[in-house]
């Protein structure tokens, strides 16, 4: 077991820097081993999803995974070079953390960096036993841009979101924001708010603190004058 211990938001706070969330987003995942991944399948239509480890494989801080070349995920992933993970930590008890993240792949050329192949090798014996007879059936991706999230729910039920994004990737716009050139500052939404992160600014006007936002849409539902911008339709 590691003693690796989430604090709310992974001892992060709003003010933290993308890199700060980035990196122990990183961690977080790096601590466990592996995610959860979703592709697209062949078809385009129906997505996929497997099991996959996850490797730190150079000095950059760069997330690796590994599949053979005649897996349908490896298929999928040459016609559509994306994949979507999570990892959810401490279910057990409730859900004590997770991470989210969506990112482009890149596979690595074993001739121009034997060395990546050479520590994924080092680090996964068993893998290597496994594709003894052909190691170059193996293959290795690196993830190279994208972006992410870190949510948590502590035990006092208090959410905790932070986004973050790497390789050049912009981080995903908040699913929902109050227009300040439309708010009239009727304070509908703070009342509709479940988790009471809408407050006033010093205009009179309403803002989101997303740090602790559901995203569940009750405030965009109830806003009689339509104000509050939804990004995820």
């Amino acid at each position: 077991m590691s003693d690796f211990d989430p604090a709310p938001a992974l001892g992060l706070t709003e003010e933290s820097s993308n890199e700060e969330i980035k990196n122990a987003a990183f961690q977080f995942v790096h601590e466990v081993g592996y995610m959860v991944f979703g592709t697209t399948a062949i078809d385009g239509k129906m997505p996929t999803a497997r099991g996959l480890e996850v490797h730190y494989l150079d000095d950059a801080g760069n997330f690796y995974i590994g599949i053979a070349k005649g897996k349908p995920v490896y298929y999928e992933l040459q016609k559509n070079p994306y994949v979507v993970g999570t990892i959810i930590r401490d279910t057990v008890k409730r859900l004590s953390a997770s991470v989210r993240l969506s990112a482009h792949v890149t596979e690595v050329d074993p001739e121009k960096h034997p060395e990546i192949y050479t520590k994924y090798w080092e680090l996964n014996p068993g893998t290597k036993a496994l594709y003894r007879k052909d190691l170059d059936m193996f293959r290795i991706f690196i993830l190279d841009s994208g972006e992410g999230e870190i949510f948590h729910l502590p035990d006092d039920d208090i959410v905790c979101r932070l986004r973050f994004c790497f390789g050049g990737a912009c981080v995903r716009p908040w699913a929902y924001v109050i227009a300040q050139e439309r708010c009239v500052g009727c304070g509908t939404c703070e009342e509709a708010c479940m988790e009471d992160v809408i407050h006033p600014t010093a205009d009179g006007k309403y803002e989101i603190k997303h740090f602790g936002c559901l995203e569940c849409g009750r405030c965009a539902m109830n806003c009689p004058n339509d104000a509050i911008d939804c990004n995820c339709r």
